[in-house]
């Protein structure tokens, strides 16, 4: 009976452990999760803007951010032009660093 009760406490104190573990793995990995934000909450100092002619955008690389319109054709921004949206002017369209024609 003493062996039954010793085996019994040693699967429960394996069972919390388990439990434990899953609980701080399930927090730890939750921290490391990024969220992208659809508006911005707070003051934006600079804003660049591209036309929604270039497309969508398809990510960087170290030809700088890169657009692809529905024809295709990729178009490179590498150094976008800064500018303030705290201001009433609306910023400037920025201009194309490379662009890549299909034919």
């Amino acid at each position: 009976m003493r062996d039954r009760m010793y085996s019994l406490g040693n699967v429960c104190v394996l069972a919390l452990a388990l439990l434990l573990g899953v609980v701080l793995g399930r927090i730890q990995d939750s921290q490391s999760t990024v969220h992208a934000q659809e508006r911005s909450s707070g003051m934006i100092n600079c804003a660049a803007v591209v036309p929604k002619s270039w497309g969508e955008f398809k990510g960087g690389s170290d030809y700088g951010l890169a657009f692809q319109d529905k024809d295709g054709n990729l178009r490179f921004l590498l150094h976008p032009s800064c500018s303030s949206l705290n201001s009433s002017m609306e910023p400037p369209a920025t201009a194309i660093d490379l662009e890549v024609e299909r034919r």
